[in-house]
């Protein structure tokens, strides 16, 4: 049992009912993408609750955080969203999130679990070293803001 602020923080595998209630957390971050994308992340959102790689956090009822991952090559794991409700940041619950994440692939003999995120984001690029992530490189896109994307590996 996980305690937040005295209240039951649970931890589970997403459900495609919890749909609606990630929006929320995406929203009060004001994270605004075209309706074409919208459609886009909407279906692979479902793929991805359906194929188990959606961990939501929910403190009593409310659902305050998720993470989305995948995997590169089909067998590293790498982290495509990371995301906690604005009215919850450092709290804790990222890192609740991630280990909980750690947890599940240790059992499965994973040892190692790769992000990414904006170089410009110095927010995520701090909360990824607070966490044991340590850069590895970076990608740069064409016709795409911002275009420099750094990536980082942590060993579980």
């Amino acid at each position: 049992m996980i305690k937040l602020n005295k209240k039951l923080l649970i931890i589970r595998n997403g459900e495609i009912s919890d749909i609606s209630e990630i929006e929320k957390i995406d929203n009060s971050l004001k994270i605004t993408i075209d309706n074409n994308e919208s459609f886009h992340k909407s279906k692979a959102l479902k793929l991805a609750i359906n194929n188990k790689n959606v961990i939501v956090c929910a403190l009593n009822t409310e659902l305050i955080g998720y993470i989305w991952y995948e995997y590169f090559w089909g067998y590293i794991p790498f982290i495509s969203l990371i995301r906690v409700h604005k009215s919850y940041h450092r709290k804790g619950v990222g890192k609740k999130i991630l280990s909980f994440l750690e947890q599940k692939l240790k059992k499965d003999q994973i040892t190692r679990i790769l992000s990414s995120t904006e170089e410009e984001n110095k927010e995520a690029i701090k909360f990824h070293n607070n966490l044991g992530f340590k850069k590895c490189g970076y990608f740069k896109l064409e016709n795409w803001g911002p275009n420099k994307e750094l990536f980082f590996e942590k060993h579980i």
